[in-house]
């Protein structure tokens, strides 16, 4: 599997000018070794919350760090009152928090993790309250015809940046929507693919932001509203309602400062994850001097979220008609997981 992610960072240096750096990596790995690569975010948002673990592969590869997904480590987190919350192996490289437990605003968080003998841990980090998001709207753009769509929607949003301490932030986003099938199936010596029907409940599919980084600093328009803040965009693929779940997180300094390096690391050397400058400043670290290093960062956010629905009915065209399957007479069940749930997502339109 190819992933290709873009690092959009944001600076601001007057509430009226707005400079935007975009470039795009590959997360690879040069040379033989291959590291731990953990990805994962503690909120104060309602869990669960989803840690994983894979090992990192050769640069431009066809392998990409997330295909070699990484079970039996054992996760746990602790805060400064001492309490250890441990993380649920689901065996599928995915580490679960448990139910009821969420982060909350003021408390320090460090991730331990155990491997294979090897021991890490993250530095503590300070969960930060954020701001709420003041408004969220969107602009449809035509695009070259594709394959499934002729535009697409850029959806931006504004926020009062509170006045005093320098803030820093993060956006992702998440979007479910509602599937008819939850499989499918090719009967012996035929050439058409069934869809298969979802039982007993619904099912919703689950797409999200992980391939995009959105980051600003408030350093020179502090205490002003920020505007025109582009956070997503959305592909006109139906003309229909597209439900949008959008996060806008609080980020320490250092995990700011830790996402402008990927950028200079990726500017100059071409992978996020590359072997050479091993010396990225994360927070993780192996317990032994010596050991071998876990990449990526554990990150502790505050987050204040926004539902909208994306109108795509005022287009002048219609986007590609879908090809449509016939269905099976069996049907399937909904496995709840990062990218398909059988739970009514808050704020659903039906």
């Amino acid at each position: 599997m190819k992933t290709r992610i873009w690092i959009k960072l944001l600076c601001f240096c007057t509430p009226l000018i707005l400079f935007s750096c975009i470039d795009a990596y590959d997360p690879k790995l040069v040379g033989q070794e291959r590291y731990l690569a953990f990805e994962g975010t503690l909120t104060d948002g309602p869990g669960p919350y989803w840690f994983t673990l894979s090992k990192s592969a050769g640069y431009n590869n066809t392998e990409s760090v997330f295909d070699r997904r990484i079970t039996g480590a054992t996760v746990t987190v602790t805060d400064d009152t001492g309490q250890i919350v441990r993380f649920i192996d689901d065996s599928r490289g995915n580490y679960v928090s448990p139910t009821g437990f969420r982060g909350k605003v003021g408390r320090r968080y460090t991730l331990n993790l155990t491997y294979l003998g090897q021991s890490y841990r993250s530095d503590p980090e300070l969960l930060q309250a954020v701001p709420p998001i003041d408004t969220v709207y969107w602009r449809y753009q035509s695009v070259k015809p594709r394959q499934d769509s002729n535009g697409d929607f850029a959806v931006y949003i504004d926020l009062k940046d509170p006045a005093g301490a320098t803030n820093y932030y993060k956006w992702d986003w998440i979007h479910y929507e509602r599937t008819d099938f939850c499989g499918t199936y090719t009967p012996p010596n035929s050439i058409i693919t069934y869809k298969k029907p979802c039982c007993p409940s619904d099912c919703w599919i689950i797409a999200r932001s992980a391939g995009e980084i959105i980051l600003a600093s408030d350093q020179f328009i502090n205490g002003n509203k920020l505007t025109g803040l582009r956070v997503a965009t959305i592909p006109f693929e139906a003309a229909g309602p597209y439900y949008l779940r959008i996060g806008q997180h609080s980020l320490s300094e250092k995990a700011y400062q830790y996402w402008q390096t990927v950028r200079s690391i990726t500017s100059n050397v071409g992978g996020v994850f590359d072997v050479t400058p091993a010396t990225l400043p994360g927070n993780l670290h192996n317990l032994k001097a010596d050991g071998a290093p876990l990449v990526g960062y554990f990150q502790v956010s505050g987050v204040r979220e926004r539902i909208v629905y994306i109108n795509r009915y005022a287009p002048p065209r219609l986007p590609f008609a879908p090809t449509n399957r016939p269905y099976w007479d069996t049907c399937d069940p909904c496995v709840d997981g990062l990218y398909r749930t059988p739970v009514r997502p808050e704020g659903w339109r039906d």
